[in-house]
C-alpha cells in the first residue's frame, strides 16, 4: 500500500485498525434500527405469548408463526437483551392484573419461558423481572409483613429451612417488600391456637404439626391412617398424586397450602422396658393428635391421657406419662429423649406437616398494592409455587435429621431399639383396618382412603 511505502512498517497496526473498524461499521449499518412500528409488533407478541405462558394455554398455530418474527428480532440484535427486558417489565403488570395464574401452571414456567426467549434470554433472568413486576406496586416503606406461629423446636429443619432459605429467597426476590416474622417453640400457643389467631387478624401463617393439618384440613387426616406407609418414597408418591385435591382441602377451609412436608414417622417411646403391647397397656400412654389417634388405642385395648402438645414434656418429667408417641426429630428437638429408655419399632403412623397462609392474605396484598383481586391472587401463587421448590430439600433435611436422632439416641444416649413381635404387628394391622373402617366418611372420606390405598397397591407392584 501506498500508505506503508511511504511511512514504513511503523504504520501497519494502524492500518490494520482502521480496516477492522470499517469492517465493524458496516456491519452495524447492515441492522437496520427497529422501527416503531416493528417494536410495537414485537411488544404485541411478546405480551400474547407471555399471557399463554401465564395462563397454562397452548401457543395457538397463528401465534407460534409470530413467534418466529420475535425469535428473529432477537437473534439479529433488533432487539437488545435490555429492549427485551423494558418491554417484559412493561407487560407482566397488565397480564397480572387480568389474567390468573397457578402454582401448577408456574411449574412449566422454566422451560416454556427458556425456549421463548433463548438465547437472548433464560427463565433465571425473567423471573427476576416477573418477581419486580409483582412487587413494583408495594411501597418499600410499608411491606407485606407475614407472620408465622409454630410449635418448631429451634434448632430443627422444621425452623432452620425456613429461615436459612424460604424466607430469606422470597425477601430477596421481592427486593424486601415482603417480609416475615416467625414465632416458633409454641410461643403462639399449639396450632389450634394459632389457627385461631390467623381467623382473628394475628397471624397470617402457620407451620403445623398433624394437629393443624387435621384442624385446617380435616380429610387429610387419611395421610395419617397407622401402617398406611411402609416408607418415605411412598409418601412422596401419593403427596405427588394427590396434591390437588390435598390443596383443595385446605382451600375449602379458608387457607392455602404453602407447602406440605413431614412431622415424621412416629415412634413409641417409653421411660420402662416395653417389649410390646402387654407391656403398653400396664403404662400411662399419653394421646395429643386427636380422633384417628384415640380410636387406634381403643381398638389396642390401650386407654390414654390426653395432653396438649406443649405440655408433652412435663408429663414426661413429672411422670404423669410414661409412654408418648412422637416423631424422632421431635424427641430430639425439645430435648424429650432424656425421659425414655426404650422406643419401638416399626413406627406406629406418620405424619405430614404443612405450611398454611390464612386466605385472609389476599385482601391485605390486595389493599396493600392497590391491585385487583387477581393481582393478589397471582402474588400469592408465585410465592406458593417459590414454596414448593424447597420442598424437596427441605423433606431430604428433616428425614436425615429424624435417621441422626434415631442413631444418637441408641450410640450417645443408651437407649434400646425394641421390635414389636409378628403377633403384635398383626394386632397393629388389624386395629389400623377397624381405624379405617369406623372413621372413614366421618373424619376423612371414603373415596380419598380407598383412592390411596389403591395407588399405593399400584405404586408398590412396580417397586
Amino acid at each position: 500500500m501506498a500508505i506503508t511505502k511511504m511511512y514504513g512498517e511503523a504504520v501497519r497496526p494502524l492500518v490494520r485498525i482502521f480496516v477492522i473498524l470499517l469492517v465493524i461499521v458496516a456491519g452495524q449499518a447492515l441492522v437496520a434500527p427497529v422501527s416503531a412500528a416493528t417494536r410495537a409488533e414485537f411488544e404485541s407478541i411478546l405480551q400474547d405469548s407471555l399471557e399463554a405462558i401465564w395462563a397454562g394455554r397452548d401457543f395457538t398455530p397463528a401465534l407460534k408463526q409470530r413467534q418466529k418474527a420475535l425469535t428473529g428480532m432477537m437473534t439479529s440484535g433488533q432487539v437488545s437483551k435490555a429492549d427485551l427486558e423494558n418491554m417484559m417489565k412493561k407487560v407482566f403488570p397488565a397480564i397480572m392484573d387480568r389474567q390468573k395464574t397457578s402454582r401448577y401452571t408456574a411449574k412449566t414456567f422454566p422451560d416454556r419461558f427458556d425456549a421463548l426467549l433463548s438465547p437472548v434470554m433464560n427463565w433465571k433472568t425473567a423471573k427476576e423481572i416477573m418477581w419486580g413486576a409483582m412487587v413494583s406496586t408495594i411501597d418499600q416503606n410499608n411491606p407485606i409483613l407475614i407472620r408465622v406461629g409454630t410449635m418448631a423446636p429451634p434448632g430443627t429443619p422444621w425452623l432452620s429451612v425456613p429461615e436459612n432459605i424460604a424466607f430469606p429467597e422470597i425477601e430477596r426476590l421481592s427486593s424486601s417488600r415482603i417480609l416475615t416474622k416467625i414465632y416458633g417453640g409454641g410461643v403462639m400457643g399449639e396450632d389450634t391456637d394459632v389457627l385461631k389467631k390467623m381467623d382473628e387478624g394475628q397471624l397470617e401463617c402457620c407451620g403445623c404439626t398433624a394437629l393443624g393439618v387435621l384442624e385446617a384440613c380435616p380429610e387429610a387426616s387419611a395421610l395419617l391412617l397407622p401402617g398406611l406407609f411402609k416408607n418415605y418414597d411412598e409418601v412422596d408418591y401419593i403427596f405427588e398424586k394427590f396434591r390437588k385435591r390435598l390443596d383443595k382441602g385446605f382451600e375449602d377451609q379458608g387457607d392455602i397450602l404453602l407447602a406440605l412436608i413431614d412431622t415424621g414417622f412416629f415412634y413409641m417411646f417409653s421411660k420402662n422396658k416395653t417389649a410390646g403391647l402387654e407391656d403398653i397397656r400396664k403404662q400411662k400412654v399419653i394421646t395429643w393428635f386427636g380422633t384417628i389417634e384415640k380410636t387406634f388405642y381403643g381398638e389396642l385395648g390401650i386407654n390414654p391421657i390426653p395432653v396438649a402438645v406443649p405440655d408433652t414434656v412435663s408429663a414426661l418429667t413429672t411422670g404423669q406419662a410414661e409412654i408418648n408417641v412422637a416423631p424422632a426429630a421431635w424427641m430430639l428437638g425439645m430435648q424429650a429423649y432424656q425421659y425414655s429408655n426404650y422406643y419401638l419399632k416399626p413406627p406406629l403412623v406418620y405424619s405430614p406437616a404443612a405450611v398454611i397462609v390464612s386466605g385472609h392474605i389476599i385482601e391485605k396484598i390486595q389493599k396493600t398494592t392497590g391491585k385487583s383481586a387477581t393481582f393478589a391472587h397471582n402474588i400469592l401463587e408465585i410465592m406458593t409455587y417459590e414454596w414448593g421448590i424447597i420442598e424437596p430439600e427441605w423433606k431430604r433435611q428433616i428425614r436425615l435429621y429424624e435417621e441422626k436422632s434415631l442413631k444418637a439416641f441408641e450410640t450417645k444416649c443408651g437407649m434400646i431399639a425394641m421390635t414389636f413381635s409378628p403377633q403384635d404387628q398383626q394386632v397393629l394391622a388389624k386395629a389400623s383396618k377397624a381405624v379405617q373402617q369406623k372413621l372413614a366418611g366421618k373424619i376423612f372420606p371414603r373415596d380419598l382412603i380407598d383412592d390411596m390405598q389403591r395407588a399405593l397397591a399400584q405404586y408398590r407392584a412396580t417397586h
